[in-house]
């Protein structure tokens, strides 16, 4: 039954470590704490109880349990979800009936289809006779059977129907064309004859993209040899070097990064994730150590793998080809990195016939997981190198050229203190005063900041509770009966929070008061409510002040002494 599977799931899945093996949790007492991996925030409102094994955001006002979260943070339905979970605690869902089983059995095919595809691929690598062609390439290359193996590479035949024979025999074809491994067209190309339907990848060595989890969803095939073909009386045009599984119901290229699903948890431990430009350059660099990096599936970086990113850390080193397109891709990345608050580093690799990160590895193996984490430069350091090297700064064009380049990135800049000491630098390089370069600066239209969508809710209207209505509120929370020893006057100071409010306090609650006796606990309380009788005292004695300057204006005789008496009586209560 569902419920005996929810049950099963819940009882073997831990909320703290799902939720940490996305986001980076800090200990806060009994409870945890994170920046909010829904909206763009500077100070933790992300908790995680595991006395409750619930988690809320206090920001943006979503919160729930371990099925929730991964509705949420993956962007699935609840039977997805399900199938998530249930995979991490080892449970088998032969019972499961999903609410929509056509939307459920639709997707778990494609997921099926990209895995026997993945295997398909690897079967043709290591047994075909082209495949161990490429096999061999690839350890020319110097990548291991290891990484080969972590990573399924494989191989897909240089044949039209191969792949789409083999699925055919249990899949539908609208399905093996919905994974994306499929292609489709009225007349075929030249050289093969009737049909209408083909495999999308041939004669390409094949990298599977997994999800989060380790699924496959999708492919990225790179070309091997020439794969021109020609006819007497037709030239074609050259392959692109590489291509991809198209947007799938499960393949999301704007989303997904290829090699995270290995990296996430390397990424928060060396508190900085390493972007390279291809498939290889991953595979290589974990292959050497740098087991914290990260390449785009098929696309530039978007907002979307960056707001990924930014679950595991705040720091992020770009490294491109140094060739215009990977200097483009720089350029971008670095921008949309600071629109999303990112501490930005370029790593450049500045040796004769060395172009990437691959071919580091191939010359200098390990050493590329140390050179990765030294040679790293802030982005504006990295700039402001280039730039000087490019520019002859002893003339006006060449001054003027590096300004270009530079004032947007110092403009870029949030934090006051970094922006002032490249101010500073500048003045220098450019011989010009500071407030010349702060003149110009200041002139330019800042980059959009990144601001994520945030959900709307009707308790986003809520009043607010105070450091002190929080406090009292927590306290009673964590020791209920002392709400009996006060008045009834004094009753009345304890907030009546939203659900949400209440959640926060009970998890502050454990936190704030773990290290307080009953005694200490009482007097906590004491002073609460006199601070908060002192100040609701003194609003009313500050509003009956203005109403008697009223009166007086007016010459209000009546009005004046009423309002005096009111005010002694009230400020007797001092």
């Amino acid at each position: 039954m569902p419920d005996d599977n929810v049950s099963k799931i819940k009882d073997r899945v831990d909320v703290v470590d799902l939720v940490g093996s996305y986001l980076k949790l800090q200990k806060a007492g009994v409870n945890y704490k994170a920046k909010c991996p829904f909206h763009n925030e500077k100070s933790p409102s992300f908790f995680v109880s595991p006395e409750r094994q619930t988690w809320r955001c206090f920001g943006c006002n979503v919160g729930g349990d371990i099925f929730s979260f991964v509705q949420q943070i993956e962007g699935v339905e609840f039977p997805e979800a399900l199938r998530t979970l249930a995979a991490r605690a080892g449970v088998e869902l032969t019972r499961f009936a999903p609410a929509n089983p056509e939307y459920h059995n639709a997707k778990a095919r494609l997921y099926e289809i990209c895995e026997l595809g993945a295997k398909f691929y690897q079967k043709q690598l290591h047994e075909s006779a082209t495949g161990k062609t490429a096999l061999k390439y690839l350890k020319d290359r110097e990548m291991s059977d290891e990484s080969i193996a972590k990573f399924r590479i494989g191989w897909a035949p240089d044949t039209w129907t191969a792949l789409t024979d083999f699925l055919i025999k249990k899949y539908q074809a609208k399905d093996i064309f919905d994974s994306g491994l499929m292609a489709k067209k009225e007349a075929m190309p030249t050289g093969r004859q009737g049909g209408g339907q083909y495999d999308r990848f041939r004669s390409r060595i094949m990298f599977p993209v997994f999800d989060l989890n380790g699924a496959v969803v999708g492919f990225a095939g790179r070309i091997f040899e020439n794969e021109k073909r020609k006819t007497k009386n037709e030239k074609q045009e050259e392959p692109a070097k590489y291509i991809n599984t198209p947007q799938t119901p499960i393949y999301d290229k704007g989303r997904l990064l290829y090699g995270l699903n290995f990296a996430k948890m390397d990424i928060r431990k060396a508190d900085k994730c390493l972007v390279v430009e291809g498939n290889v350059d991953v595979i290589m660099s974990h292959q050497a150590g740098a087991t914290h990096t990260v390449a785009s599936s098929g696309t530039a970086l978007t907002d979307g793998h960056l707001k990924i990113i930014k679950r595991y850390s705040d720091n992020l080193d770009l490294c491109f080809d140094a060739d215009s397109a990977g200097t483009m891709a720089t350029d971008r990345g670095v921008d949309l990195a600071l629109a999303h608050g990112f501490n930005v580093g370029i790593l450049a690799i500045n040796e004769k016939g060395v172009k990437d990160a691959a071919d580091y590895v191939a010359k200098h193996g390990a050493k590329w997981a140390e050179y990765a984490k030294k040679a790293s430069k802030p982005f504006m350091e990295f700039y402001v190198a280039a730039s000087r090297a490019a520019h002859d700064l002893a003339t006006a064009i060449g001054k003027k050229l590096f300004a270009q380049k530079l004032f947007p990135l110092v403009a870029s800049i949030a934090n006051v203190v970094e922006r002032s000491h490249w101010i500073t630098e500048l003045s220098t390089l450019l011989k010009l005063k500071e407030d010349v370069i702060q003149k110009e600066i200041a002139a330019i239209k800042p980059k959009a900041v990144y601001v994520d969508e945030q959900r709307i809710t009707n308790n986003e209207k809520r009043p607010a509770l105070d450091i002190y209505e929080e406090s009292l509120l927590s306290l009673i929370l964590k020791k209920p009966a002392l709400a009996d020893t006060l008045t009834e006057e004094e009753r009345a100071y304890i907030p009546n929070p939203t659900p949400e409010q209440k959640e926060l306090a009970a998890m502050k609650a454990d936190e704030s008061w773990k290290d307080f006796d009953d005694q200490a606990l009482d007097n906590e309380l004491k002073k609460l409510i006199s601070f908060l009788k002192k100040r609701t005292i003194s609003a009313q004695l500050q509003n009956l002040e203005y109403e008697i300057k009223q009166a007086e204006k007016e010459g209000d005789k009546e009005a004046i002494a009423r309002l005096s008496k009111k005010f002694k009586e009230i400020s007797s209560k001092l």
